[in-house]
């Protein structure tokens, strides 16, 4: 069964066909395998937790916790995408009409469901900060794109960087910081994304090395810091880039690298830890940590693939050094979440539940709670959240 979520993030991933060469169009898909046996029907509030659960299997001993939830009224689609140091979690989901809004999920597990201000079917949040603010994007009735922060207290303010050329307009907001920066890409008339900062002001600035075809900014942290990744107009290869609070704009390659990118959830640490993908010569993907002197950590995740853009990709890194994210196996549809620790252990994550497809860790708090989501026999979508323990 289609997933609209999915449909939606693929979309914004790869909305220009000279961009095909990016890994991040394949991701994430809606990946099952439909041979194995259904598991019964998922209830629709959390009650999934370790493994003395109904239908649960063991798990390893490094997750302490785990829940799995989902939003009342989803279809098919849970889709957590963000969350902070209190434990909230923001994220989308899909009605039965195939509409996506947005939620926000507090500690204590209640849920609150929302739209943006005039969105028309799409209401998508990517980042949650410390002081429950949640950024995103929607759509209008007119097919443009405008950002958004939803306050903790549900005010709105619209986000449209004034560069944006397109017909219609896009701006797609990626990251928010505790000062309220945000940070995202936006695109001009022929289709190509570029990278922004708005300061808590509301002022705009493009970041962007010289001689870029697009570029993207995806991570913020508390010190202004800001993260992301570029291609190369003339080689068509991909590039991490970090700016500094100073303006100083500095580019990466991990070392091992044909191409690379930035993580795909808030993968910039306080310290300026910085975690992403790189591609290597045979298309293999493998996870890296970026530290702040420079000095790499490259990791793969045991059982994935390393052909054909399978393999190792980074979400989201915290000020512990743990990183999560997932693992793509050798037939390029199933998918496994994992863990990194600041040590170099590495554990694979996927939801405990008996069958479970596939599993994306998508972000991890400073406390080291990560969330993501799950796909069951059916295709179905589900949202998770845990806690990992070294």
């Amino acid at each position: 069964m289609k997933n609209y979520l999915i449909a939606i993030a693929v979309l914004y991933l790869a909305i220009t066909a000279a961009h095909a060469a990016d890994l991040r169009v394949l991701l994430p898909p809606n990946h099952y395998r439909a041979t194995v046996p259904a598991v019964g029907p998922h209830p629709a509030v959390s009650t999934l937790e370790t493994a003395a659960a109904p239908n649960a299997v063991v798990f390893n001993a490094h997750i302490a916790r785990w829940r799995s939830f989902d939003v009342p009224g989803a279809v098919n689609g849970t889709q957590p995408a963000g969350i902070n140091d209190l434990g909230e979690i923001a994220g989308a989901y899909a009605d039965s009409n195939g509409n996506i809004h947005g939620f926000l999920r507090k500690a204590g597990g209640e849920i609150v469901t929302f739209d943006a201000p005039n969105a028309a079917g799409t209401t998508f949040p990517n980042s949650i900060n410390n002081e429950g603010d949640i950024v995103g994007y929607y759509n209008d009735a007119n097919g443009a794109s405008h950002g958004f922060i939803r306050s903790a207290h549900g005010r709105f303010t619209i986000i449209d960087d004034p560069s944006s050329t397109l017909s219609p307009p896009a701006t797609i907001p990626q990251a928010i910081n505790d000062f309220g920066e945000v940070v995202g890409y936006w695109y001009d008339s022929s289709g190509n994304y570029h990278g922004f900062v708005r300061r808590s002001s509301g002022s705009f600035s493009t970041v962007e090395p010289p001689g870029a075809a697009f570029s993207q900014a995806y991570h913020i942290n508390d010190r202004g810091e800001v993260g992301g990744d570029w291609t190369d107009a003339a080689t068509g290869t991909s590039h991490g880039m970090l700016l500094h609070p100073d303006g100083k704009l500095v580019t990466f390659d991990a070392s091992n690298a044909v191409t690379t990118f930035g993580g795909l959830g808030q993968a910039l640490n306080l310290e300026g830890s910085f975690a992403g993908t790189y591609a290597d010569a045979n298309g293999g993907a493998h996870g890296y940590v970026r530290h702040a002197n420079g000095k790499f950590a490259e990791f793969t995740a045991p059982g994935g693939g390393n052909t054909n853009f399978n393999g190792t990709w980074s979400a989201s890194l915290n000020l512990f050094g743990t990183v999560v994210g997932f693992s793509y196996e050798p037939d390029g549809t199933t998918v496994d979440g994992y863990v990194r620790f600041a040590d170099g252990t590495l554990i694979l994550a996927d939801a405990p539940v008996a069958g479970q497809q596939s599993t994306y860790a998508w972000a991890i708090n400073d406390l080291n709670e990560f969330t993501g989501f799950w796909y069951d026999a059916s295709g179905a979508e589900h949202g998770f959240v845990a806690l990992a323990v070294p």
